[in-house]
């Protein structure tokens, strides 16, 4: 350390110089080593950095190196230091906070000092170490990515030659990283004839740093050892270290991937020639619910074309269906569940279910649709509940036309049947009783009693029993103006069908008109039969019900008239009351069911007269108040009589018990006023005066029709509703309304009840 010639105090000075320099030194330090190797002194700078709650001077030099890394002194320092050689040794020092790396030289002192034997001069090499250690990280991560890496990584030089070389690239190629270390990339991966290109495209990017690949994915064709080529995804990356460049080349092996879609294609093939084959239609969806595939040996049958369909909003996809049902089922599906629909196409009905649709990480990401065509078992249930429908009406007794209605409505349900009509027989000629679907150029040829042979031979042969399917296009005959008519209405068959009564004789024809001139089925026949017997049971149930109506009409009617043999004046009364108070209550617009209440009330409503003393009833002059309270009592007498009869309903009763009461609330027998006395029991009053009136009777004459009017005109708004009397005076001044029996005894169009008017009370209006 010094020189052997210095005087011990020159040394010393010497030994202090040096001290005061490393003083000053911010990264380095000296440490005064005594003869036992413990700490004679230090620089501050260094003693700083040492741990303050510790006494540095007079303690041994391990004290002041880390624990870990005390084994890094040598063992031998002491003897070394003594025959005057030098040591080192790197290690941390026991410093506050992070530790702090160090690099130590120890050299002997020559000749030793009194408490300097020896200097440790210490110097900063954190710096280093950590650098060190981050490059060691860095090359454990490298070396960890190229081993785990499933995708082979090349390092070039700017030469051409392997530098890196990791074990997917061993397994992709073959190669082992001895075999190609330092080997030209390009003679062991690279087909021969893109070698040059590989090498023009190195030298451009290293003259002008232009690249075409550099930074993008590409599809190339590789070699492998064995001499056999697969396709990769090369992505190459430039980089220059210590400036010099490499390039380091990201490699996939697209075999598995490209095999993959192979076979997906394949089974896309499969799968769609599979469902071009299946009798069903199906669909995909996006989640805006624009069509993405459609298929299925249905669109054949439809005559649809998939190329038009795909694109489509599905509510378009097929036509038809009712806008929300379709919506609604594809959001089900979007939301995860299942949806499903009826939907008509073309005459055929399709049941459809929607499911969601996944992709492979299991998110909705549309819709598929299924559809099933359910179009025989849809026509049966259509055909049952049409069959249902009109054994509801036959049992129930709605009227005639209404039921012939519905089994016209019920044949229409068959396949290919555009309308259906159903014909009754009258003296051998046809009357149309019901159609559907019957086009207007046919149904003038239907107008009144039609000549079967007129219409076509074909009619006449249907009736006489002959073959029931009649192509009628292709019948041998005239061209006859229904024929021609069906013609322009693009209709080529007319199906005829005879409905026999129960002894066998013609009672009608099912006329079954198609587009099509072929013949019916078997099983078509038999439900066409059904439906004839359905249309006899009908025909007789309602011969039946009129026969019953005729004869409850012509009872109630004989009720009515038999009160006329006990005064042969009012003789008539009953009949002209009947029609006047029909043809008021037409005018009126009065519905059918309020015309048959109107009526049966007029038959009956001076019904209780019956209870009259014949000394009151036909009595010539005026009445007494004793006989008037007798009088009074009829209508009640009469109500009494009929209110458990249920044939009459609330509304003719009220005619019997309510036909004299008074507008202006004078009336009897409960004196109701105005609006408060019911609508039919108003209408009668009207045209029973008015019959009193125009009638002898014994206690006067008859007054003219204009008299009679005038009064009537005075009664209104005190007696008789004055609106009423305003359109029966309207009525009359058009004519009498015709004396048919059809008024009286037909209910078949619902007529109105009337009362018979009697003769002039003592408040002014007409007596009975």
């Amino acid at each position: 350390m010094t020189d052997p010639t210095l005087s011990q105090d020159a040394a010393h000075a010497v030994a202090l110089g040096i001290l005061t320099h490393f003083q000053r030194q911010a990264d380095q330090g000296l440490i005064v080593l005594d003869e036992r190797l413990h700490v004679a002194d230090v620089t501050e700078s260094l003693e700083a950095r040492l741990d303050p709650a510790a006494e540095v001077r007079g303690q041994p030099l391990l004290h002041l190196i880390h624990p870990d890394d005390q084994g890094a002194v040598p063992d031998d320092l002491l003897v070394r230091l003594h025959s005057g050689q030098d040591a080192h040794a790197e290690v941390r020092l026991n410093t506050r906070g992070v530790a702090v790396w160090c690099e130590l030289d120890f050299l002997p002192v020559t000749p030793p000092q009194p408490g300097m034997w020896a200097l440790a001069i210490v110097r900063d090499i954190t710096p280093r170490k950590a650098a060190e250690q981050h490059a060691r990280t860095l090359e454990a991560r490298r070396d960890a990515l190229m081993n785990v890496a499933m995708d082979a990584i090349v390092s070039i030089d700017r030469h051409g030659r392997v530098v890196a070389w990791n074990p997917a690239a061993t397994t992709m190629f073959g190669y082992t990283l001895k075999e190609v270390l330092g080997q030209q990339l390009s003679a062991l991966i690279i087909r021969p004839a893109e070698r040059d290109a590989h090498q023009r495209g190195m030298a451009r990017h290293q003259q002008t740093g232009e690249t075409r690949v550099a930074g993008r994915r590409v599809q190339v064709t590789a070699l492998h050892k064995a001499g056999h080529t697969l396709q990769v995804e090369l992505m190459m990356k430039p980089v220059q270290i210590d400036g010099q460049q490499y390039y380091t080349a990201f490699i996939h092996d697209l075999t598995d991937q490209l095999e993959a879609q192979r076979r997906l294609r394949e089974q896309a093939l499969h799968l769609n020639m599979m469902q071009e084959q299946l009798p069903t239609l199906s669909w995909t969806t996006d989640p805006d619910l624009n069509v993405r595939m459609v298929s299925g040996q249905t669109l054949q049958r439809l005559r649809l074309d998939p190329r038009a369909l795909v694109g489509r909003h599905v509510t378009a996809l097929l036509g038809g269906g009712r806008e929300e049902d379709i919506v609604g089922a594809h959001l089900s599906a979007l939301a995860g569940q299942r949806g499903r629909y009826m939907q008509r196409v073309q005459e055929r009905v399709f049941e459809i279910h929607v499911s969601p649709l996944h992709d492979t990480f299991d998110r909705v990401v549309g819709t598929v649709a299924l559809a099933h065509d359910v179009t025989d078992g849809h026509r049966e249930q259509l055909l049952e509940a049409a069959r249902a429908q009109v054994l509801r009406s036959i049992a129930v007794g709605e009227p005639l036309p209404d039921t012939l209605r519905l089994l016209a409505g019920l044949l229409t349900q068959l396949p290919g049947v555009i309308a259906a009509q159903l014909l009754r027989v009258h003296a051998g000629r046809l009357r149309t009783e019901a159609s559907v679907g019957l086009p207007g150029d046919l149904l003038v040829h239907f107008m009144g009693d039609v000549d079967p042979q007129a219409l076509h031979p074909a009619w006449a042969e249907a009736l006489a029993g002959q073959d029931a399917s009649v192509a009628t296009l292709e019948h041998p005959s005239a061209w006859t103006p229904w024929r021609v008519a069906l013609a322009g209405c693009g209709l080529r068959a007319c199906w005829l069908f005879r409905v026999a009564d129960r002894q066998g004789e013609a009672q009608g024809l099912v006329a079954l008109y198609r587009a099509l001139p072929d013949a019916p089925s078997g099983r078509l026949s038999d439900t066409v039969t059904q439906a004839g017997q359905l249309m006899t049971v009908a025909l007789e149930q309602d011969h039946h019900l009129q026969t019953i109506l005729t004869t409850r009409e012509e009872t109630l009617r004989t009720l009515g008239v038999a009160l006329e043999f006990r005064d042969y004046e009012t003789k008539g009364h009953t009949d002209r009351v009947v029609r006047l108070s029909l043809a008021l209550a037409r005018r009126l617009g009065l519905s059918e069911a309020q015309q048959d209440d109107l009526r049966r009330g007029a038959y009956l409503h001076d019904l209780g007269k019956i209870a009259i003393p014949d000394q009151i009833l036909l009595k010539p002059g005026p009445l007494s108040a004793d006989e008037w309270a007798v009088m009074r009592q009829h209508p009640v007498t009469g109500y009494e009589m009929l209110r458990h009869t249920p044939a009459l309903g609330q509304a003719c009763l009220e005619v019997v018990l309510h036909h004299h009461e008074h507008w202006n609330g004078g009336g009897y027998p409960h004196g109701l006023k105005g609006e408060a006395i019911p609508l039919l029991a108003r209408v009668f009053a009207v045209v029973d005066a008015f019959d009193a009136l125009t009638s002898a009777r014994p206690y006067k004459q008859p007054w003219p029709e204009d008299r009679a009017l005038g009064e009537l005109r005075v009664m209104a708004g005190r007696v008789l509703d004055p609106t009423l009397v305003e359109v029966f005076v309207a009525l009359r001044a058009e004519g009498p309304p015709p004396e048919s029996a059809t008024d009286l005894l037909a209910p078949a169009p619902p007529q109105a009840a009337s009362d018979g008017p009697t003769g002039a009370d003592e408040s002014g209006g007409p007596r009975s």
